[in-house]
């Protein structure tokens, strides 16, 4: 059985200076997303207090990678428990452009647990990415993935029957959308994250650059692990040319 998480003091009291007082935040949020998805649904009270926590001054630190099942497990549970990576905080001139790579690196860790090692997994991911060409190039990504032993392929066919395929076999989806601009005409150059789970009305997201806006086309920020977009505002941005025209990167055990 496990203990009890302590409440009374941290819920009156919570100072995001302290180190114990921000670990039980995310030990509560990891147990709300486990037990509770909607817990953090979009608009939600929980999730605007997450988001205001994580803007005021980073008040709640990145927490180290999600453990993830041995390399060829079945999935287990949805979401899966795919680690999380931030693109902003790269030791390299990257940052601002690394999503792509920063959104594999996750898919690598999953499927390959303990290759990628601290917070930073996604520079070391970077670094091979780099040997075969620039960040935003698929072909650079799935060279880099297959040098690990990950076989990989690049659509820009890919659909919500695409997710929930992967899905069933527990491989969690890079994809790549159109980040900017209003829900009605989406636009700018794209960003990428990973989704890691998928429901009837939603998709459960990891993003390395924080929490998106999908109606106004903007960034919230923050710690953007276990996100929860609804199919209907993900999709437009996605499958911009209709049906079936998701960008995405599907990988196998």
């Amino acid at each position: 059985m496990s203990r009890p998480i302590p409440s009374g003091d941290y819920v009156e009291h919570f100072d995001p200076e302290l180190p114990h007082h921000r670990a039980w935040l995310l030990a509560v949020l990891e147990q709300l997303v486990a037990h509770d998805p909607q817990a953090l649904e979009e608009g939600g009270t929980l999730r605007r207090l997450w988001t205001a926590r994580q803007e005021a001054g980073s008040a709640v630190a990145t927490p180290s990678p999600s453990p993830s099942p041995p390399a060829g497990a079945p999935s287990k549970g949805n979401p899966l428990s795919v680690p999380w990576f931030a693109q902003l905080d790269s030791a390299t001139d990257q940052a601002r452009r690394m999503c792509f790579s920063s959104s594999c690196a996750m898919l690598l860790a999953f499927l390959k647990p303990g290759v990628l090692t601290g917070f930073n997994g996604d520079d070391q991911y970077l670094a091979r990415v780099r040997q075969f060409g620039d960040t935003t190039d698929a072909a650079a990504q799935i060279r880099a993935l297959a040098s690990y032993g990950i076989k990989a392929r690049f659509t820009s066919r890919a659909s919500f029957a695409t997710l929930e395929q992967k899905f069933a076999a527990g491989i969690p989806v890079p994809c790549g959308y159109l980040h900017r601009g209003p829900i009605s005409s989406p636009a700018g150059g794209g960003h990428w994250l990973i989704v890691v789970g998928i429901t009837q009305t939603h998709v459960i997201v990891h993003d390395p650059l924080g929490e998106a806006d999908l109606v106004d086309g903007t960034t919230i920020g923050g710690t953007a692990r276990f996100c929860r977009y609804t199919r209907a505002n993900f999709g437009r941005r996605w499958m911009v040319e209709g049906e079936g025209s998701g960008w995405a990167v599907l990988a196998e055990r």
